[in-house]
């Protein structure tokens, strides 16, 4: 999950598909380097397409918690007849000063729809829906950790 005023990354985050303009962190790679290690990566086409999926955070509007790796289906079916999917959990915990379940995701074009409402599908065919909201959860500007 993601701490204030710094980053603490310990799922699906670091599977070596996501960069680090996928998680927000465009401002950890130097501009002052010509060259550096993963360059060449990030500047291949559908690494730098502007719609990957990006990191958010996800709260349950029911407080259940999210399956990890659970999938947020879109409209439509692929050629496959499965459920076209938007995005996905990639770390899931219980938040007790929140009162409710609270998730980081990667979802398609994630920062650009704060507020909007996924539906992820539960195994017994049940559906949880949570918001898209900022990452750092609690205490954004950080004023409760120098009381």
């Amino acid at each position: 999950m993601r701490a204030e005023k710094g980053f603490i990354m310990i799922g699906d985050e670091t599977d070596g598909t996501v960069i680090p303009q996928d998680l927000g962190m465009g401002w950890a790679i130097s501009k002052k380097k010509d060259d550096y290690l993963g360059k060449r990566a990030q500047e291949r086409s559908h690494m730098a397409d502007p719609n990957r999926w990006k990191l958010v955070g996800l709260e349950t509007l029911d407080g259940s918690v999210l399956p990890d790796g659970a999938y947020a289906t879109a409209p439509g079916h692929n050629a496959n007849g499965q459920r076209m999917t938007q995005g996905r959990v990639t770390s899931t915990y219980f938040s007790p000063t929140l009162g409710r379940g609270i998730a980081m995701g990667l979802v398609h074009n994630g920062p650009d729809r704060m507020g909007d409402v996924l539906d992820f599908p539960k195994v017994d065919g049940g559906i949880i829906k949570a918001k898209i909201v900022d990452p750092i959860f609690f205490d954004k500007d950080g004023e409760k950790q120098n009381v």
